[in-house]
């Protein structure tokens, strides 16, 4: 039986994918919005800062959104490069899904505890920002995924 670091970091690269069926789609689903949420932070003049998350306009001389902009904006293009690495492996990498997966995770997980050490208060937004709201339940589904590619891999 394959071990699971052999799934997740398989020693030959091939377009094979072993994984579940769920887990590729799954994979899919979070490429797509992981695109189209780069595309969002790296376009956007504001960086869907105040647009999309509500954050609050601040005020002082110079101008601190524009700072607050350029960083999101710079996220973004980190974004925007996994993104591209993400479909790379759809097109033409597909053992490597579970360890885009595994990646996933580890981005998610980063972010829920960057909220937890740095949380915003109401008085930052006017709504709370999707990003608060799909933090968990991101990660909770990633790793769902995950264990569905490794144990049907496994299974082959």
């Amino acid at each position: 039986m394959t071990s699971t670091l052999d799934i997740i970091c398989p020693k030959t690269v091939t377009n094979e994918y072993l994984g579940g069926t769920i887990a590729f789609y799954g994979f899919c689903l979070f490429v797509t919005a992981g695109f189209l949420r780069s595309a969002v932070h790296l376009l956007l003049p504001d960086g869907g800062i105040n647009s999309v998350a509500s954050i609050i306009v601040f005020e002082g001389t110079p101008n601190p959104n524009d700072v607050i902009y350029m960083l999101q904006s710079g996220g973004g293009a980190f974004q925007m490069s996994f993104a591209a690495l993400n479909f790379l492996v759809l097109w033409r990498y597909r053992s490597l899904i579970p360890l885009m997966l595994a990646l996933m995770v580890m981005q998610q997980f980063f972010i829920c505890m960057v909220q937890t050490i740095h949380p915003l208060t109401p008085d930052h937004y006017t709504y709370t920002p999707p990003a608060f709201v799909g933090a968990v339940p991101a990660l909770i589904v990633l790793v769902i995924l995950l264990y569905l590619a490794v144990r049907s891999a496994k299974t082959h």
